[in-house]
């Protein structure tokens, strides 16, 4: 699978003219002056938050391994359950998520306000957050487990939302880069740059590129990637405006999906167009495969 991806969005936080939700309290004066005052409060949610939220900060998502999928990175989170068939979760054809019982389908996905869709592989309404942004972009994780807000764009947030807020470019000049070496010949490397607030508006832009080569863990394919990022941020008054452009390209191979019966009788490390455990560059297989798919393509 290769795919070349394109995200951009724009927000604008007017917190000049943002009104605060407030408490009222009642008293109910009792028929008996001797008697005790009865109160009763009423409190009213200005943002719909009277549900069950959590976050996930920066810090948190840093503890993962460069490059990890912030799926993964929540799912240390009660009633979140996340898999994927690699390590850093960043494989789309495997990669699943629960939330309190709610199916992926039936969560709602956003990155900075922007619908991601339900981030199913191959969907045509969204974008994989793995590629919609690069992880050491990532600022916050807020994670709703009841209904999601309904201020939040998606519509397929039934069973709750995860929303993706990225890092804001910092306030200081800076360079920051990395490197990551691992098995199946994985190397990944990362460069930011953060001009600081500059100019009379104070504005600040921040650039970040990452590529990643490597082999699958098991079987025949390879999983590279390449990404940039650009953000913008200027303050206006009390509130600012925010922006950035993200750019993905991606060629990877998946794995084969395997029930408790497959891996009894194959073993675990059983892949596409295997022919004996251990070995999947059948080509007379994949020929074979692609030549009964072309035949069927709806798999009946």
């Amino acid at each position: 699978m290769i795919d070349k991806r394109i995200l951009a969005g724009v927000s604008l936080a007017a917190l000049a003219f943002a009104t605060p939700a407030l408490a009222q309290t009642i008293v109910n004066e009792p028929s008996d002056p001797d008697g005790p005052t009865g109160l009763a409060d009423v409190v009213v949610f200005g943002r719909g938050s009277a549900r069950q939220q959590n976050s996930i900060s920066e810090g948190a998502t840093q503890v993962e391994v460069p490059g990890t999928s912030p799926l993964k990175a929540i799912e240390r989170l009660p009633g979140v359950s996340f898999q994927a068939a690699d390590g850093q979760g960043n494989n789309e054809w495997s990669t699943r998520i629960v939330l309190r019982g709610f199916a992926q389908s039936q969560l709602g996905f956003t990155l900075d306000g922007v619908p991601l869709g339900d981030m199913s592989y191959g969907n045509h309404n969204g974008l994989h957050i793995s590629r919609a942004i690069i992880s050491e972009n990532i600022g916050r994780v807020d994670v709703a487990q009841g209904s999601g807000s309904l201020d939040t764009a998606s519509s397929s947030n039934l069973g709750g939302t995860l929303q993706f807020v990225s890092r804001r470019p910092a306030e200081d000049f800076g360079v920051d880069a990395a490197s990551l070496f691992g098995s199946a010949d994985t190397y990944r490397g990362f460069v930011q740059l953060d001009t600081g607030a500059f100019g009379p508006a104070d504005t600040r832009l921040s650039a970040a590129f990452v590529g990643q080569v490597g082999d699958k863990w098991k079987g025949e394919g390879e999983a590279n990637s390449r990404q940039l990022n650009l953000n913008l941020f200027q303050p206006v008054g009390r509130g600012d405006i925010t922006a950035f452009i993200n750019l993905s390209q991606l060629r990877q191979a998946d794995y084969q999906d395997l029930s408790l019966e497959q891996m009894d009788r194959l073993g675990r490390d059983w892949d596409n167009n295997a022919d004996k455990p251990g070995r999947t560059n059948n080509y007379a297989i994949a020929v074979a495969n692609a030549a009964i798919y072309q035949a069927n393509p709806d798999g009946d």
